[in-house]
Parts: C-alpha cells; structure tokens; sequence
C-alpha cells in the first residue's frame, strides 16, 4: 500500500495526525486514545519535576536542591513521587479531553469557513476551548496532588493516600471542597494552552518545508519543547496562585480568591514570588511535552495503522 504522512501537524489539516479521513465518531476516538498515551508520557516523565515546583511554590524552599534533599532525608528517595496515583488515574482523560476539546473545536470553526487561513488564530482559539474544559478534570486532579506533595509524612499527616485525601475532602466539604481553586484554573489552562497549541503550529512551520511530508523524530520532539516553554512562561504567575489557594487551608484560608492571593503574595513577598520554582518548572516541561507529542503522535500513527489508513 502507498505510505501516507505519519502527521500534518497542527494546522496542516484538522488534527495532529490525520492520514485519511475520518468521522467525527472515530476522528473522537482516536482524540481520546492519543491524549490518554500523551497523558501516561506526562506523568511518568513529570512527576518528580512536579513535586519540586510545587513545594518550592508552596513551602518557601529556595532551590530544587533544597527540596530534594530535605524530601530525600526525611521522606525518602521515592517521595518524588507522592501524590502521584490521582494524577496518573486522571491525566491521561484530562490529556483526551484536552485534545478532543481542541480539535472539535478546530475543524467546526474551519467547517463553517471560520479562521481558515489564520492558522494562529484557530489554534489559539481552539487551545483556550480545550483548555479551558480540560481544567475540569484538572482542578481536582491537581488539588489533591498539592495536598499530597505539601503534607510531610508523620503523625501529623492528614491524608494516608491521594484516594483517602479524595474520601475525606468530598466527606467533609463537598464538591466545592474537591473544586478549591477552580476559576484560577480555567483561566490559567485556557490562556496556556492558546498560547500551546498557536506555539507548536509556528514552530512546526519553521521546521517543515514541506508539510505534507512525515516530521522526523526530532522535529517532533523539538517543536513540543518549545510549545511546552511558551505555555508555562504564559500561565507560571496563575500557576503558582493555583497552587497557594489549592495548598490553603479549605476551612480557614488565608486568601479570599484569585485576585487577593495575588495583592497579598505581591505585597508580603514581591513579585518574584510569582516565579517560585519556574527553573524547575523549565527543566521540566521540556522532557514532558517533547514526550507528551511524541506519545500523541506514535499513537495516532499506530491507530491509523489499526485502521488500514497507511
């Protein structure tokens, strides 16, 4: 059989890897099985930068290196990855519904003639829709992962596991208690993933002079390093406001919402501590979203192989 185009990218056509076409049924479900292998990439390879960032966002540590070895002494080596099996549970439907939400989006705006030849313009706009309904699953995920992560074990622990921090957060607050944090999100995942997906299109363009040719391995893993900078040098300060609220306590907290956490991080700590944690941060979202198009690329081509699309 004639070999058709491992992946046309963002932009190219209406998905990353769309070979032959599809039914929006099936176009779905290959959206979902891609996003669900991105997700498992994320977490594997994310996880231990993840908990540096978030206990130098939250605890006030200075440096990676101090968190390392304070987690390393006190908790163990395997303390990196704490909080890890909610988000291993639900990254990879966050990762679906991040990706079904951006290209539903993306091929009814170019079906209805919208956006057509202003390929920045679609994929900012069909990253914020994707975004912002993938903070959904996020929130939750998130919340229980930064209580996990900031809790040092011993008697005074809360939480025994992500799933028992899950039980008594619903118990005793409700679904308000599992959502804290909730409107920062939405706002931080539809801003970041505009700017994702509008990144990873112009960097793809730079690197292909021909789209309708495969891109190799490198410039895959290339253009989802630089998608991966530019989205969290977008949402970092959202970020780390996130992260303080979802730390604070649910039933006495110290800040009111979104706007006071940011007067009172600014006004008691400066501006820098906005970026608390951003070098780890950088370090990781390289590996994690060269990994995260790597695995949603693979496995869009494999299911196109499935499907006799070669």
């Amino acid at each position: 059989s004639t070999q058709r185009p491992l992946a046309t990218y963002v932009g190219d056509d209406v998905n990353f890897a769309m070979p032959g076409t599809y039914s929006p049924k099936v176009q779905l479900v290959k959206d979902v099985w891609g996003g669900a292998w991105a997700g498992v990439a994320c977490i594997g390879i994310g996880q231990p930068f993840d908990f540096v960032k978030t206990r130098m966002q939250a605890m006030g540590f200075k440096s990676s290196g101090e968190v390392l070895r304070h987690a390393i002494r006190t908790e163990g080596i395997l303390a990196v990855y704490k909080g890890s099996l909610v988000p291993l549970m639900l990254n990879s439907p966050a990762c679906s519904v991040l990706i079904s939400g951006h290209g539903i989006t993306k091929r009814n705006l170019t079906s209805a003639g919208y956006m057509v030849d202003k390929p920045i313009s679609l994929n900012l706009v069909s990253g914020a829709v994707g975004g912002g309904v993938m903070s959904l699953v996020a929130t939750p995920m998130e919340h229980i992962r930064i209580r996990m992560q900031t809790q040092v074990e011993g008697a005074a622990a809360a939480y025994s596991s992500s799933v028992d921090a899950t039980v008594k957060i619903f118990r005793n607050h409700g679904i308000t208690g599992i959502y804290k944090g909730q409107t920062v999100t939405l706002i931080r995942d539809s801003f970041g993933f505009a700017c994702y997906f509008a990144t990873y299109d112009l960097i793809k363009r730079k690197f292909l002079s021909d789209p309708s040719k495969p891109p190799s391995t490198i410039q895959t893993l290339s253009a989802g390093s630089f998608a991966g900078i530019a989205l969290w040098s977008a949402r970092y300060p959202l970020d780390t406001v996130k992260t303080r609220i979802q730390a604070d306590s649910i039933v006495k907290p110290q800040y009111r919402g979104m706007i006071d956490c940011f007067a009172k991080m600014i006004q008691r700590e400066g501006i820098r501590s906005l970026y608390s944690g951003f070098t780890a941060c950088i370090l990781r979202t390289v590996p994690v979203n060269a990994g995260f198009f790597w695995a949603y690329e693979t496995s869009s081509y494999l299911f196109d192989r499935a499907m006799g699309q070669e």
